[in-house]
């Protein structure tokens, strides 16, 4: 378990250091060229969940993954409320799938009734929804 858990840190400092969108911009198609202000946001959200998962995990003997699970839907939700545009919020959704893959967690059943942005997760596949969800009044 301690090699796994090494393992699991590596993976997560390594994507902390990554240029997000050279890196994963060819999984969606046209994300490079995104401006660069929105580019900003969604990596700065995925840097900051990516440290709350690498404390969490470094904090405890064994992470809760409810513990991780909540702060990935957290960012989630954060992402859905950012002031980008859609094709920018599905990248950093999907990068979220992928930090969640990274630190062993299984959000596809966490997040089946979850909707964030324009598509929710049904039997392990995205769907795309009808309606979104309202953000939050400040």
């Amino acid at each position: 378990m301690a090699m796994l858990k090494k393992e699991i840190l590596a993976k997560l400092y390594s994507f902390r250091g990554l240029d997000k969108y050279a890196t994963f911009g060819k999984a969606q198609a046209g994300i490079i060229h995104s401006p660069d202000d929105q580019q900003d946001i969604i990596s700065g959200i995925l840097d900051k969940c990516c440290k709350e998962l690498i404390i969490e995990i470094e904090s405890s003997k064994r992470a809760a993954k409810t513990a991780l699970k909540t702060i990935i839907a957290r960012h989630m939700d954060e992402i859905m409320q950012a002031p980008v545009n859609t094709e920018n919020k599905d990248f950093g959704y999907h990068l979220c799938y992928f930090l969640a893959e990274k630190a062993g967690v299984d959000m596809w059943r966490h997040s089946d009734t979850k909707i964030w942005g324009y598509w929710k997760v049904e039997e392990n596949k995205l769907k795309n929804v009808t309606r979104t969800r309202q953000a939050k009044k400040k």
